[in-house]
């Protein structure tokens, strides 16, 4: 009789503690979009790129607000590393679920989705620079004539 109650006892803990489980991992679904995001207020555009290409995956199984949201920090992430076409991608694909559904940022967001698509167009007009190896080039020998 004191077995059947100690069963049931841990099959209640079991359940409940994995029903408290469920809950926390289904309410913080975007951890890792607030991961990314947070590396990339905090200035490390690097790690944020680290992230965000790490966990790119779960994008398919992901609301709205998360894909937007991955889309605005991933491409701004993008633009302040200097990857103009990576951040052009990831700019519109923000841009194209705000489209869709107009509650998947908030307004914060949709500021920074703006600002980065601004400053994405300034670049993308600005003339390419050159590199270091482009402007700096070694002296030409002198050109001799054929009849010397």
């Amino acid at each position: 009789m004191c077995s059947v109650a100690v069963r049931s006892q841990r099959r209640t803990s079991t359940l409940v503690l994995a029903s408290a489980l469920l809950v926390m991992t289904s309410a913080c679904g975007g951890h890792f979009v607030a991961r990314g995001s947070a590396l990339y207020s905090d200035g490390h555009y690097v790690e944020a790129a680290e992230v965000f290409e790490q966990t790119e995956e779960r994008l398919t199984q992901s609301s709205n607000r998360d894909r937007a949201r991955f889309g605005v920090y991933r491409g701004a992430t993008f633009l302040k590393l200097g990857d103009v076409p990576h951040a052009a991608r990831w700019l519109g694909y923000a841009r194209s679920i705000v489209r869709v559904d107009n509650d998947a940022l908030d307004n914060d967001e949709l500021v920074l989705l703006d600002d980065s698509l601004r400053a994405l167009e300034i670049r993308a007009a600005a003339p390419a620079r050159k590199t270091e190896a482009e402007v700096a080039r070694a002296p030409q020998p002198p050109q001799t004539s054929p009849t010397q």
